[in-house]
């Protein structure tokens, strides 16, 4: 399906350069000459992406932007602005634009403006899609998959929610493992029960016993009274290990008694208690090779394995990203007195270009702290983190990006970028700052330094 632009320009000449333009790269074109044709057009048949430019008669293009917003157009806005007005096409993209080219412009500059745009909103959509379809199936806050690995996952959760099957959840640090396994508790039919969590790593090996079975008073010194396991406190409900491989030998077998038989008995009791619950585990390491190596019960293993569930690395699901982010602006702006704000493009796609060794739980901390440092909206690359930016940027300049491998065209458009941002900084501080000298210092037009400052996010 081809995408609609919308031209809004008073010049009959430009409306006709750009419709042409377009037309020829497969687009749908409409053209307004004002701001007010312009509101019309969009309430008849609202566009993919309107072109607007900012300094028309009448109403101008700042005012036709807050209109258009105000009317509820959600799509895309790219400001089309002439030299001298670049404050206002900034002041346009705190509006609600998208992004904004100086003219003159060539076509390949506007060309890939709007891919880029077009792209964005294409899959800000999908997103939203799945967001929605998500939200008809699960009630567990911080779902996100749009991704084919993530999708099937998810089917696969939905499948087996409502048996109470043994379930082992695989997946790097910061993947999401306890929300899988929440969202297989609120899927059981029976999600009022309790849903009781407990990282064996966290616990040192001669207190894990007692923490799953429970004691009774006087069963060791300091047991002044007794105290209710956390197996007995998930009867009916799920019981989550996280970090199952960290299980001491001895609590490995209480446990495997426990998965065999439903019965168990509390430190210093002589009766045995029978349990009913689902039982779900999780792990970041590999443990077959720990079953190999004799440090995990293979019976357990086995008994656990029932069904295995990977949740996959941030790296392999990067088209999600763009929506956690949005998930967590919008968890965290009120905290942090940013209600409104929103990343800009550059910042995204660097947070889009970094592998995430730290996974979903590093990007939160990272969309926390951009908004911690933000001072305007858009928020820009340089308010990321910055091992983000310094990932990125390594990444760029040629360094091993995880789970890929880059072509020889690739290694040399990331050197391009390293040396480009390095002689345009370098100009920048020899001119003290002058655009206009430091373009001609470097040999390019103003317009070309401009373009370059705002895709390498140079201030």
């Amino acid at each position: 399906m081809k995408s609609r632009i919308l031209v809004v320009d008073d010049e009959r000449k430009i409306q006709l350069v750009l419709e042409k333009l377009l037309k020829g790269r497969g687009y749908e074109v409409g053209a307004a000459d004002g701001g007010r044709s312009a509101l019309e057009a969009v309430a008849e048949e609202p566009p993919d992406l309107v072109l607007l430019d900012l300094r028309m008669p009448g109403m101008d293009g700042m005012e036709t932007l807050r209109s258009l917003r105000g009317a509820g157009y959600a799509g895309k806005i790219i400001i089309m602005t002439a030299y001298g007005t670049i404050e206002s096409a900034v002041e346009a993209m705190r509006e609600g634009a998208y992004d904004y080219i100086t003219k003159p412009f060539s076509n390949e500059d506007l060309l890939l403006s709007i891919e880029r745009t077009l792209e964005h909103e294409r899959l800000r959509r999908d997103l939203e899609m799945a967001r929605r379809q998500l939200e008809g199936r699960f009630s567990v806050d911080g779902i996100i998959a749009s991704s084919p690995a993530m999708v099937g996952l998810l089917e696969t959760v939905r499948r087996i929610a409502p048996t109470v099957t043994p379930a082992l959840i695989i997946g790097e640090s910061g993947t999401g493992k306890e929300v899988i396994a929440k969202a297989i508790h609120q899927e059981s039919g029976r999600p009022q029960r309790p849903f009781i969590a407990i990282n064996c790593g966290a616990l040192p090996p001669n207190l894990m016993e007692s923490e799953l079975f429970g004691y009774r008073r006087g069963a060791f010194t300091g047991a002044d009274r007794s105290k209710t396991g956390l197996v007995a406190e998930a009867e009916g409900g799920t019981l989550f290990l996280d970090e199952i491989g960290e299980l001491s030998a001895e609590a490995q077998t209480k446990l495997l008694r426990f998965v065999e038989t439903g019965e168990f008995i509390p430190l210093g009791d002589t009766k045995t208690r029978r349990i009913s619950l689902r039982l779900l585990t999780a792990t970041n390491k590999d443990l077959e090779a720990a079953v190999a190596e004799g440090t995990f019960r293979a019976d357990l293993f086995y008994r656990l394995n029932v069904v295995l569930l990977r949740v996959p690395p941030l790296r392999e699901r990067t088209e999600e990203i763009p929506l956690f982010i949005e998930h967590f602006v919008g968890i965290h702006a009120p905290s942090c007195g940013k209600e409104g704000y929103r990343f800009g493009r550059e910042a995204v796609e660097t947070m889009m270009e970094y592998a995430w060794p730290g996974n979903v739980r590093e990007l939160e901390n990272a969309v926390k702290s951009a908004m911690l440092m933000a001072e305007c909206s858009p928020m820009g690359a340089g308010d990321l983190p910055v091992a983000v930016r310094r990932g990125h940027a390594e990444g760029r300049a040629g360094g091993v990006n995880i789970g890929s491998e880059m072509s020889l065209q690739e290694m040399l458009d990331r050197q391009q970028w390293d040396l480009e941002t390095r002689a345009i900084k370098a100009a920048l501080r020899t001119t003290g700052g002058n655009r206009s000298q430091a373009a001609r210092k470097l040999g390019v037009s103003r317009n070309t330094l401009l373009r370059k400052m705002r895709q390498y996010r140079i201030k």
